[in-house]
């Protein structure tokens, strides 16, 4: 099995850890965020971690990015582990490809560092991709699995698309002409990710989730986070008189979804946008919950402090 794998060998003494993507997105996620495109490419992960600081200087815009923000690779190179990543090669194929593919990684891993113990991490969809291969291999070299943002429990996803076409409306009552075709490709691209298998894998009571045994052996150490702000992206709107507003998502959804049928994902305080935070929860795991959102979760520096520690 060929895979673009990328590995850095840290310092004799500290263990492997393996780094597992989410759905639709790649390798670079931990790598190098700015190079990383989400939801099976429609836009930039940058978008998701950018805040409103600043005037836009284009008459829409995502806000800009800290300058400061670093991937979870970058901070455990610097720590001295060794480290595993590799853009899986249907990220929004089945989850058992991923599966099938992890095996390959630990496989390679032990190959070149075979005393080390190994931990694996995963974010969103990695984390089950990681839990599932727990579930149906016992690597005795394997001693734990921090997961963040994993949707456990399942997310309710695929229910969004019933409200793209209303938020569309609203958003093309707002942004310039010229934006509004870019806009109709974006939600269409949307439309399709939202309603693709490998998120239907993913929906409560599928036969993928089914099949998960409800605890993982006791000899693996267990960490999970969640996030508690739905607050994915925002759009900066440069107005005349160089005035802005911002509009953030899910905000622009509360015309669209009735306050009762708001889902726990999309609540402030209960989920990150994608992933409600009771779903995040590892059984048996540590957890913790932040206010971040579904992606910001992974390059927030409390999560990363508290991940070097699990893994010191």
């Amino acid at each position: 099995m060929k895979l673009s794998l990328k590995l850095h060998e840290g310092a004799p003494g500290l263990p492997a850890v393996i780094l597992i993507h989410g759905l639709g997105m790649n390798n670079y996620f931990w790598v190098d965020p700015e190079k990383c495109f989400v939801l099976g490419g429609l836009a930039p992960l940058t978008i998701f971690l950018a805040n409103a600081a600043g005037k836009p200087e284009n008459t829409i815009s995502f806000g800009t990015m800290e300058h400061n923000m670093q991937g979870l690779w970058k901070r455990l190179q610097k720590a001295g582990f060794s480290l595993a990543s590799w853009t899986q090669s249907q990220p929004l194929g089945p989850i058992q490809v991923a599966i099938d593919e992890l095996g390959a990684v630990i496989d390679t891993v032990q190959n070149k560092w075979p005393n080390k113990p190994v931990y694996l991490v995963g974010h969103s969809r990695g984390g089950l991709i990681a839990r599932k291969f727990l579930q149906e291999e016992k690597i005795p070299a394997i001693k734990g699995l921090i997961t963040i943002c994993s949707p456990h429990a399942g997310t309710g996803m695929a229910k969004f698309v019933r409200y793209l076409k209303p938020t569309g409306s609203f958003l093309e009552k707002i942004i310039p002409r010229k934006s509004k075709a870019a806009l109709v490709k974006a939600l269409s691209r949307l439309a399709e990710f939202l309603q693709s298998p490998a998120i239907e894998e993913l929906a409560p009571g599928s036969s993928f989730l089914s099949s998960l045994e409800k605890t993982l052996p006791k000899q693996i150490r267990k960490l999970s986070f969640g996030g508690t702000s739905p607050a994915l992206f925002q759009l900066v709107l440069r107005l005349p008189a160089k005035n802005h507003k911002i509009i953030k998502f899910p905000d622009m959804l509360m015309g669209a979804i009735p306050s009762v049928h708001l889902p726990h994902e999309l609540t402030p305080g209960l989920g990150d946008a994608l992933v409600a935070a009771e779903s995040a929860k590892l059984p048996g795991s540590i957890h913790h919950n932040f206010p971040n959102n579904h992606v910001r979760s992974a390059y927030d520096k409390e999560v990363q402090k508290i991940i070097l520690g699990f893994l010191s």
